[in-house]
């Protein structure tokens, strides 16, 4: 709940500034973290209550989340009066005057947040379910394993819980998956590797680049920063390669099969993946076995080999258990190289799709613009448009891709105090400049720093091109049937059409669910 407040709060921020494309992207993921807490219908009046997080309010949706999904009968949510509603931005009502905006400071990690698949209080519950609780479960197929799976009464449980209380969850990590798993597979090949082990994903982040964990450990296998760094993922205000699906799937594979070659055992190498190989090297020394099961760990590294055995054995077989993967669709994308910092906007301008297709193709970037201390930066587009991008991002200067404040130095002028002035992190002045904290600066020399979204670049921009390459031709609608399996962000991504404009064109709810030979309609470029 405090990270969803913190996600709409930064959304009303961004709204009260005038920058639309952050607002939407904070509101939406205050969305995505509450769709996957675990409410199990039985919030309601206290999720009201809480969501009235800091000075800001509850927003209208958070209603109907807190009402049960599935076979509980959904509570009537509370009323909300209209000023609790976010203000449009730049306008302010009598019941709620729109505050002075305020230079909120950046946040040490950026906010790309979202829950993994299991908490605290998930171990609580399935450490408090009694055997005789769980349905008669199916025996998993050994023969369809490349490690041997074990199907106590530990993974028994995991299996059951996995199946109600996180069905949502895992069903929305299943979707996502479909995008990697292709990509995942490949590389656990060339490594060598039990395919087995894509399901540490699962456990890890429900397959999310997003995810990150209060200790700090970000995207799809939650590698901490130092761990990042020694498999080769750069991290800085500008980028986190971490959350880089193929980079750190890699540098997922190289550690597994390090940890495989030190214990000789999947279960002890999943063990130290969780809780570090020193923790595990001393449990066996000290209580001198290396049989897993028998060894006494901290329970989150007791229970972690366990739901890893259990999200096994339902996606090698999840029709049996519940489950209804969509087929996979690996990600089509042509990659370009960037020789200056540009901002998203405008690359989603050039390659005729969305901001948000943008951040899914490359989720490592976690600013609104592509690192300006790194030429030659590799950027994923969608594919087939590639000579079109190139031709087009080469008619605008360099000046022109990221809109930039010029300090010019006074004297007695030091990055922090700059940071300062500006309301921004002072990590961001030194790498943007190259300069060391406590450097001593030049009177009348030049430091840049990043205004934020530009306002006109794109539209500027169009003016180097001809018009016909720049804006799109008539439009028309064409029908789409949905198939099994479909999402609205998939269908949304086919058509490169923004998810909010599918949603407006045929009338749907942010909640609303797709049944396969539903019709939708498409507004697109008749090209």
């Amino acid at each position: 709940m405090q990270r969803a407040g913190s996600h709409y709060e930064r959304g009303l921020q961004a709204m009260r500034t005038g920058n639309a494309d952050q607002a939407e992207w904070e509101f939406d993921a205050a969305l995505e973290t509450l769709h996957d807490v675990n409410l199990n219908g039985q919030l309601t009046a206290r999720l009201l209550e809480a969501t009235r997080l800091s000075a800001n309010p509850a927003p209208p949706w958070l209603g109907p989340l807190a009402t049960p999904r599935q076979t509980v009968a959904p509570e009537a949510p509370a009323s909300l009066p209209a000023a609790l509603a976010p203000p449009a931005p730049g306008l302010a009502t009598p019941s709620r005057p729109l505050p002075a905006p305020a230079a909120a400071p950046e946040p040490e990690e950026p906010p790309l947040e979202a829950p993994a698949l299991l908490g605290p209080e998930d171990l609580q519950a399935v450490t408090g379910t009694q055997p005789e609780e769980i349905t008669p479960l199916p025996e998993p197929d050994a023969a369809k394993h490349d490690i041997p799976v074990v199907f106590n009464d530990q993974v028994k449980a995991f299996v059951h819980y996995f199946q109600t209380r996180k069905w949502g969850v895992i069903t929305r990590a299943f979707d996502r998956a479909s995008r990697y798993l292709p990509m995942m597979r490949k590389i656990l090949r060339e490594k060598g590797l039990p395919e087995d082990l894509l399901n540490l994903a699962f456990i890890e982040s429900a397959v999310n680049p997003r995810a990150t964990s209060r200790a700090k450990a970000a995207g799809i296998w939650q590698f901490i920063p130092s761990t990042g760094r020694l498999y080769g993922m750069r991290n800085s205000w500008w980028l986190d390669e971490r959350r880089d699906p193929e980079k750190s799937t890699r540098g997922a594979a190289e550690y597994l099969k390090n940890l495989y070659t030190m214990f000789e055992s999947w279960p002890l190498a999943l063990a130290a993946y969780n809780a570090g190989e020193g923790k595990i090297q001393a449990a066996i020394q000290r209580q001198r076995t290396r049989d897993f099961w028998s060894l006494r760990l901290p329970k989150e590294t007791r229970l972690f080999v366990p739901a890893f055995m259990a999200m096994t054995i339902i996606s090698r077989e999840p029709e049996r258990y519940g489950f209804s993967p969509p087929p996979e669709e690996p990600l089509e994308f042509d990659t370009v190289t960037l020789r200056h910092a540009t901002e998203l906007r405008i690359i989603a301008k050039l390659a005729r799709t969305t901001l948000e297709e943008i951040r899914d193709l490359n989720p490592e970037l976690v600013r609104w613009a592509t690192p300006p201390n790194m030429p030659g930066y590799r950027l994923r587009i969608p594919a087939g448009r590639r000579e079109e991008f190139l031709e087009a991002i080469e008619q605008i200067p360099a000046s022109q891709r990221v809109a930039w404040i010029r300090h010019v130095v006074r004297k007695g002028d030091t990055p922090a105090a700059i940071a300062k002035r500006y309301g921004m992190d002072l990590q961001i002045v030194l790498e943007m400049n190259r300069l060391r904290k406590r450097q001593a600066l030049k009177p009348g020399t030049t430091v840049l720093l990043p205004r934020g979204a530009a306002g006109n670049v794109a539209a500027n921009a169009g003016k180097a091109r001809q018009a016909s390459q720049m804006t799109a031709s008539a439009m028309v609608t064409r029908q789409h049937i949905v198939k099994k399996g479909e999402t609205l962000a998939r269908i949304a991504r086919a058509y490169a059409v923004s998810l909010q404009d599918l949603r407006r064109w045929n009338n749907l709810s942010r909640n609303a669910s797709l049944r396969p030979g539903q019709e939708l309609e498409i507004r697109a470029p008749s090209s």
